[in-house]
């Protein structure tokens, strides 16, 4: 299972019960984080995800509303203890951005941390979980993110275990995760001689800012779930291209053109105050949608289905 937490939904302006923007993607006991607004590091602490976790941050971009949170957040994990290392990937600028909050705030970490630029390609892989940047059209570099799950089997299969003489235990768990083992009488047993094929990857797609193009196109294919931000609705599709955004009916448009299974509606603009307009917008081209909320919870199950929890709003 996989675990989105929504820490900022909010527009370029934060408002009462809306952060600026940041999500973090939860799995085998990682934390990806991606964007970093302002005072993520208290949405993170109140959603209690756990300061000393395994973690990578994925900046988009380097304007303010997705950036501004990163220093607070690693004084805070300094403050607290962590020890585990912590990579950060982003535009090149970050790079700058971080070394000048070093010299001019005393930004200093207790922990290892380092700091990429990067270009479009894979920047992630671990326990089977990888991430992908691709380059958006928004206003200067800015990147979106794909996060891709390979289970490294299929099914495991008990019957041809046994038919095999695989005596049941820790052998079974062992060929169910992908590895082969030795038995006793010298025999070797591959994984996938007692497993079904291997399922299609689970995929997340996040734009961070950006106008429809089609590397997000290409990247939103057949994804499980795709976070786009819809800053404005149609009404405003004018601001929507000078300023480099998505508005809703292009958000769905996209992810109905995609066979994208489930659109989540993400910082838009304090004008249209609870988003109503804007999902309304976009359950209209595309009905699977719903509206990003501070501390909403959305579980990927391993067969590509999802549950959407919606906040309490007392956290």
């Amino acid at each position: 299972m996989i675990e989105i937490v929504i820490l900022g939904s909010g527009g370029s302006i934060p408002s009462l019960g809306r952060n600026h923007p940041s999500i973090v993607v939860r799995h085998t006991g990682w934390n990806l984080m991606f964007d970093c607004g302002e005072d993520t590091q208290r949405q993170f602490e109140r959603a209690g995800l756990g300061q000393n976790k395994k973690m990578a941050i994925f900046i988009t971009h380097t304007h303010a509303d997705h950036l501004l949170g990163l220093g607070g957040l690693l004084l805070r994990f300094s403050l607290l203890g962590r020890i585990r290392p912590l990579d950060i990937y982003g535009p090149a600028e970050l790079i700058e951005y971080v070394k000048v909050n070093q010299k001019t705030i005393n930004l200093g970490t207790t922990f290892k941390t380092t700091v990429y630029g990067i270009k479009s390609g894979t920047l992630f892989e671990s326990d089977h979980l990888a991430v992908r940047a691709f380059e958006v059209d928004h206003r200067g570099l800015a990147f979106g993110y794909e996060v891709s799950y390979q289970r490294p089997t299929g099914e495991f299969l008990p019957e041809k275990a046994k038919s095999l003489d695989v005596p049941e235990g820790p052998l079974w768990g062992k060929l169910s995760d992908g590895e082969s083992i030795a038995l006793d009488d010298g025999r070797e047993i591959r994984s996938e001689e007692v497993t079904g094929p291997r399922p299609h990857p689970l995929k997340i797609v996040y734009t961070g800012d950006t106008r429809p193009c089609d590397s997000l196109r290409r990247a939103a294919e057949s994804a499980d779930i795709l976070i786009s931000e819809a800053m404005y609705t149609s009404d405003h599709s004018d601001l929507a291209e000078e300023r480099g955004h998505m508005t809703a009916s292009s958000a769905a448009e996209l992810a109905k053109e995609a066979n994208v299974k489930l659109l989540v509606l993400t910082h838009y603009s304090p004008r249209y105050e609870t988003g109503g307009p804007i999902l309304d917008e976009a359950r209209a081209i595309f009905p699977d949608a719903v509206l990003a909320e501070d501390f909403m919870r959305i579980i990927l199950n391993p067969d590509g289905t999802y549950r959407v929890l919606h906040p309490d709003h007392t956290i």
